[in-house]
């Protein structure tokens, strides 16, 4: 039985081989219609028919030959190009050459004319070539009527080599799947005109015109000159239609032999920002630090890394980074020796509250300036431990000052946060208490100058909303939003740092800097916005799931009270509280209160002592239920999710 298969699919005809006799019929009525078209009536005695077939046989048999030599049979013919084709023409050649010079093996008198090999030549191509043109067309034709109702409909953002090249791989490699079905551009020169048969779209008008003419599923950014402010503005434009996005950068991408789909970058939140990106003039803060010894606690996390990062752009004379995570603080160090070799650095393993350790730092390099960026900031694991939050953000921010004042650093900046305003959570509370500290010892007759950055949300940072939100993606989701009318303001990373930088060497002491950043924005838009540029449609294909709002979390945060009030400064987008006069017993009260809390670590004693000293911190229970179990002689809580 299996000799028997075995032997009917040696039987059956292959492609290579239907291609090469089909190929050589055309050959053949070439070379006729070329004698026909030059001796139009034959004459059977002064023509003989045998000459014609011998003639006929000897330009067959040339064409068997070049054709197995370059292996046209074995080309597919639907995947034929430009080169391809003039290979073609060129071996055409070949035989009609060789056929001539054929000729002379036969008597004068029975040679063919010429004429008749070169009018051959064209025919023949014109046949060869055709049939490859409506094979094509055949088959491309039918297969697009068989996926019509399954293809997705692909619209392109770029009509340039990028949008061209990414045409042609789609059509190559995901015909089955993907319809291009527009092009958009900005370029008045190309709008309107066709590209392999695809029209060039205008993408500044009537692109809601344009996806329901042509049901459009998916877009494809491929455009590598496009600027932040009009990506942002397409992005904007496109993001009610529900259309998968994904981004391409460049044509090595698309020639790389292990090119997917699949694999095409997703947008990064950073360029949906609801406002242009921040810039702030780096020159002037750049003079101030150079040539500084500059320390920076929270060194390698989010905040505090990214200043490392701008410092070693600014030639800092020495770069003290400080953290207690071991792996950050090592990833950190490989990755700036390998960018900045030629910048000085010191990395200190310690934690900011063990003040034995901190003084030898202080006492060791003595920093010029000091930027304070550590600090425990998830709102559920503080509302848990709230005895942490205190030690570290208050008594650790406390411990830094007095050392800066001791060892006369110059300027000491502390990053606060917009939870620090009208606290709701005790880590909110903990940022507020450490602000009013450092405006309490600004007021003082110290030789360093405090000041404090309050901002909100950082898109990206470690912890934050986003990384979560890319990780649930990924995974398939769903996404967790704890509430739908959930508001925050958000800044990307290198704005928050350039802030910081900027206010270090605008400060004069004592100030609260507050920024500009625009409106804010729900987080269920958020996820939904990263759902979209992840390449997928909201509750499609990524659920979104509302769990409930977290103890201490607010719905609306805000960046300053009502009472503060805000004088302008040399940035439009930066902002100073003229309430920034605090009175040093105020510190005093702070200190000596939370004093007597320790060694206890119930959370509600930390909420009440809390509310005394900020009259304007309201808890929020959340939508969460609370465990309580005491461990010898300390009550602990414990906050599970209900889902």
């Amino acid at each position: 039985m299996n000799l028997m298969m075995k032997y009917k699919n040696k039987a059956l005809i292959r492609p290579s081989q239907f291609v090469l006799i089909g190929d050589q019929v055309l050959i053949l009525f070439g070379l006729l219609s070329a004698l026909f078209a030059t001796y139009r009536i034959l004459s059977i005695t002064d023509f003989p028919i045998h000459t014609i077939l011998y003639r006929s046989l000897i330009h067959v048999s040339a064409g068997i030959i070049g054709w197995i030599v370059f292996g046209i049979n074995k080309k597919v013919i639907r995947f034929f190009n430009s080169k391809d084709y003039l290979n073609l023409i060129f071996i055409l050649l070949l035989i009609h050459t060789f056929s001539i010079g054929a000729g002379v093996l036969f008597p004068i008198k029975h040679q063919l004319k010429p004429e008749v090999f070169i009018i051959s030549f064209f025919i023949t191509s014109i046949y060869i070539i055709g049939s490859r043109f409506i094979i094509s067309y055949l088959y491309f034709h039918y297969n697009k009527s068989a996926k019509k109702t399954n293809a997705k409909k692909l619209m392109i953002y770029g009509a340039g080599e990028l949008g061209v090249f990414l045409k042609k791989s789609i059509v190559t490699q995901y015909r089955d799947e993907y319809t291009v079905v527009a092009f958009l551009d900005d370029d008045t020169k190309k709008i309107g005109r066709f590209i392999g048969g695809i029209k060039v779209m205008d993408a500044s008008s009537n692109l809601k015109d344009t996806i329901i003419k042509y049901g459009v599923t998916d877009v494809i950014i491929a455009n590598n000159s496009i600027s932040p402010e009009r990506k942002a503005k397409f992005l904007e434009d496109i993001l009610p239609y529900n259309l998968r996005m994904k981004e391409i950068s460049s044509v090595q991408t698309l020639l790389n032999s292990q090119f997917k789909f699949e694999q095409l970058a997703s947008i990064e939140i950073n360029d949906l920002m609801n406002r242009k990106p921040i810039e702030l003039y780096d020159e002037h803060v750049a003079t101030e630090l150079k040539n500084k010894t500059i320390m920076v606690t929270g060194a390698a996390g989010s905040i505090g890394s990214e200043i490392v990062r701008k410092l070693s752009e600014h030639h800092a004379m020495l770069i003290v980074c400080v953290d207690f995570s071991e792996s950050a603080l090592y990833d950190l160090e490989q990755e700036l020796k390998r960018k900045h070799p030629d910048a000085q650095y010191h990395f200190v393993l310690t934690d900011i509250r063990n003040e034995e350790m901190m003084e030898k730092v202080f006492e060791a390099y003595k920093p010029d300036f000091l930027y304070h960026a550590a600090a425990y900031k998830h709102v559920p694991l503080m509302e848990q431990h709230p005895w942490e939050a205190i030690q570290t953000n208050v008594f650790g921010t406390l411990s830094l000052v007095k050392l800066a004042i001791h060892y006369e650093v110059g300027k000491f900046v502390f990053i606060s946060s917009d939870k620090a305003v009208n606290p709701t959570s005790v880590m909110g509370a903990s940022k507020r208490l450490a602000e009013i500290i450092v405006q309490a010892y600004a007021s003082t007759d110290s030789n360093t100058c405090f000041v404090a950055t309050r901002f909100g949300n950082v898109l990206g940072s470690n912890g934050s909303v986003v990384p979560l939100f890319k990780k649930q993606i990924s995974s398939g989701g769903p996404v967790t939003v704890t509430h739908p009318e959930m508001i925050r303001y958000f800044m990307t990373i290198a704005e928050a740092c350039q802030l910081v930088l900027e206010a270090s060497v605008m400060a004069e002491g004592g100030e609260v800097f507050v920024f500009d950043m625009g409106e804010p924005v729900k987080i269920v838009d958020l996820a939904r916005n990263m759902i979209r540029l992840a390449g997928f449609i909201p509750d499609v294909d990524i659920k979104i799931n509302f769990i409930g709002q977290r103890p201490g979390e607010k719905l609306y945060e805000e960046v300053f009270t009502k009472d503060e009030k805000m004088k302008d400064t040399h940035h439009e987008k930066i902002m100073i509280s003229t309430e920034n006069k605090v009175d040093f017993s105020e510190a005093e009260k702070i200190i000596n209160k939370l004093n007597k809390l320790n060694g206890h670590h119930k959370p509600e004693l930390y909420r009440e002592v809390i509310k005394d000293l900020l009259p304007e911190y309201q808890t929020v229970p959340g939508n969460q239920k609370m465990i309580s179990y005491t461990k010898g002689k300390k009550s602990f809580n414990q906050y599970t999710i209900q889902n």
